[in-house]
């Protein structure tokens, strides 16, 4: 009598193999899924990073050395205002894009700054939702904190690389991205603040 050798094993083998091959292709769908650019206005406006931050967020920012351009009040961390000089505020790191700018300068140029995302999360002002925003002369406009998670929103420094003076709309300066996202002009035009000196943070 010749044994031969039972058929459960290769059965067996084989419906594992199906089963692993549905997991695999299970598992790279989901893997080009979390790999694949998010469908927001951030992906489809991008901006380059030309310098790291070198502040880290938490730690203390340090008093100014130089002329103060910028001062953040209101609800952040320790409750009291926090105050930065250019060479401070250019320490939570520089990107740039380019945009059409026809309020100012009528033309397209290239900004660069810190994103006011990395302003808020360096003075500890997690529960903000609204931001009141005052220029040099005066003029005052809110800007809703949904707007720095949503866009790239910008605090400009220098303009097709180099600074901006008073007269020039600086030296520190509210731009927000023009492309890749449609934005209704009589809500967000206001929003492009120049001459920035105050963020009173609620």
């Amino acid at each position: 009598m010749s044994l031969r050798p039972s058929r459960t094993p290769s059965v067996a083998r084989t419906a594992l193999a199906a089963l692993a091959l549905v997991a695999l292709s299970m598992l790279s769908a989901c893997g080009s899924d979390s790999a694949a650019p998010v469908a927001s206005p951030r992906t489809t406006m991008p901006y380059a990073v030309v310098q790291p931050a070198s502040l880290v967020r938490g730690a203390a920012v340090p008093a100014p050395t130089g002329p103060t351009v910028l001062t953040v009040t209101g609800k952040v961390a320790g409750g009291k205002p926090v105050t930065f000089d250019m060479a401070t505020l250019e320490k939570l790191g520089l990107v740039e894009y380019s945009v059409m700018d026809k309020q100012a300068e009528g033309r397209r140029v290239t900004f660069r700054g810190v994103l006011l995302s990395d302003v808020l999360a360096t003075v500890g002002a997690s529960s903000a939702t609204s931001l009141h925003t005052v220029a040099l002369n005066d003029y005052a406009v809110d800007i809703p904190v949904s707007d720095t998670r949503t866009y790239p929103v910008l605090l400009a420094t220098t303009v097709d690389g180099k600074r901006m003076s008073v007269e020039k709309y600086g030296p520190v300066r509210v731009v927000y991205p023009t492309d890749g996202a449609t934005l209704d002009p009589a809500v967000y035009d206001p929003r492009w603040i120049w001459q920035l000196t105050t963020v009173e943070v609620r």
